[in-house]
C-alpha cells in the first residue's frame, strides 16, 4: 500500500492539531496556477494547516518542472503561516533552524550511490532496501526506539524514528548527528550511504505523495538501466500507526 500525505491521516501523523509545515519547492521556475500565476525563479514556499488547502496546493505543484517537493519534518513555529496562509508563493524566505520548536523524528536517508543529479535505477534502489531491516535492529537494540515509519523517497529508502518531541536546543541537534554518524560508520558501502547532513532542525524532506525528478527520465534500452521519475510514498507507519 501506497501511503501519503495526502490521506489526512497521515497528514496528521506528522502535522499534529494546531500545528503547521512548510511546504518547499525547489528550483521552480516560471508561472503556474499552483503560486497564483506569479513568476517563480528559485524556491515556492507556503505553509498549511489545513488538509484540503495543502492537497490542492501540492497537487497542482507537482505537475510542474521542478527538482522535489518538500515539507519541514520537524514541529516549527506556528506563527510562521503568516509568510503564506495555506498557500504557495515565489520566496527566498524559508523556515530556519531557529523557526523549530522541537525534533520529533529521527530521520534516516539510504540513498543510493550514483552521480548526481540523475534518478536512481531499479537496481540501486534495493540495494537500499536491503539495508532497512539491519539498521532498523541496529537502531532499536542501541537506542530503544519503536519500530519506524518506513518510507520510499522516489530514488532511495527512508525510515523515520519517533522521538518523545526533543526540544531543539544545541545539545539534541548534536544528538541528532551524533546517531546518524554512528548509522553511517556502521552501515555505509560501496552501493548506499547514510545521508549525515539531515541533522538541523529545519532539513526539509521529501515529501510523501510527490515526484522525484532529478534529471532527465530515462528509458531502459540497449546497455541502460531505466532511470524513470517516481513518486514517493510511506510503505508502513510502524509503531506510529
Amino acid at each position: 500500500m501506497k501511503l501519503t500525505l495526502f490521506d489526512k491521516l497521515i497528514f496528521q501523523a506528522f502535522v499534529h492539531e494546531r500545528e503547521v509545515t512548510e511546504v518547499r519547492i525547489v528550483k521552480a521556475y516560471g508561472k503556474s496556477p499552483a503560486w497564483n500565476n506569479d513568476f517563480a525563479r528559485g524556491a515556492v514556499a507556503g505553509y498549511f494547516d489545513d488538509h484540503e488547502a495543502f492537497c490542492r496546493a501540492v497537487q497542482a505543484a507537482d505537475k510542474n518542472k521542478h527538482n522535489g517537493i518538500y515539507f519541514c519534518l520537524q514541529t516549527i513555529d506556528p506563527r510562521l503561516i503568516g509568510r503564506a496562509f495555506n498557500r504557495l508563493k515565489p520566496t527566498n524566505l524559508t523556515t530556519s533552524d531557529n523557526n523549530v520548536i522541537a525534533y520529533r523524528w529521527l530521520p534516516i536517508d539510504l540513498d543510493p550511490v550514483r552521480p548526481s543529479g540523475i534518478s536512481a535505477s531499479k537496481s540501486e534502489i534495493l540495494e537500499a532496501a536491503k539495508l532497512k531491516p539491519k539498521i532498523i535492529l541496529w537502531v532499536k537494540e542501541r537506542y530503544g526506539f519503536a519500530d519506524p515509519i518506513q518510507a520510499f523517497s522516489g530514488n532511495g529508502s527512508h525510515l523515520l524514528f519517533r522521538l518523545p518531541d526533543l526540544p531543539a536546543t544545541v545539545e539534541n541537534k548534536e544528538f541528532i548527528k551524533g546517531v546518524l554518524s554512528e548509522i553511517a560508520e556502521e552501515f555505509d558501502n560501496e552501493a548506499v550511504t547514510i545521508d549525515t547532513t539531515v541533522f538541523n532542525p529545519a532539513r526539509i524532506w521529501k515529501l510523501y505523495g510527490t515526484t522525484a525528478k532529478k534529471g532527465d527520465p530515462v528509458p531502459e534500452g540497449p546497455g541502460r538501466e531505466a532511470r524513470p521519475h517516481r513518486m514517493a510514498f510511506i510503505e508502513t507507519l510502524g509503531a506510529n500507526a
